[in-house]
């Protein structure tokens, strides 16, 4: 085999161009990362939005009917409370055991699914 001579100055500008490559790969995923975080979170907060007026609305609408149902003005809001304060009570006593978890995990597959997918 013929020894190939190693040219330093070859070798220090090779170097240059990966870390200068790195460099901006970093840079682009960093931009990435950033505009997928800011895209789901502008879509998340515009359908949380949307979901709590429609939820907002229609207790409202089955408010009004329970209290026509019942003939009196207050009946059908305080049966709607008392439903949302036994949900209230049940997710506060279960989120440990049940919810937390499983956000914590759906949070971590997300954020590393690009990884994954390598």
């Amino acid at each position: 085999m013929e020894d190939k001579e190693v040219n330093p100055e070859e070798i220090v500008g090779k170097i240059k161009d990966y870390v200068r490559i790195r460099k901006q790969l970093a840079i682009l995923t960093s931009v990435e990362k950033g505009s997928q975080l800011f895209a789901n979170l502008l879509t998340g907060g515009l359908f949380l939005l949307l979901a709590v007026l429609s939820f907002f609305f229609g207790s409202l609408a089955l408010g009004f009917y329970l209290s026509e149902v019942l003939g009196n003005s207050y009946g059908g809001f305080l049966i709607i409370t008392g439903f949302y304060l036994l949900v209230t009570l049940i997710v506060y006593f279960t989120k440990d055991k049940y919810m937390e978890k499983r956000i914590i995990n759906n949070v971590i597959a997300k954020f590393f699914k690009d990884r994954a997918e390598e």
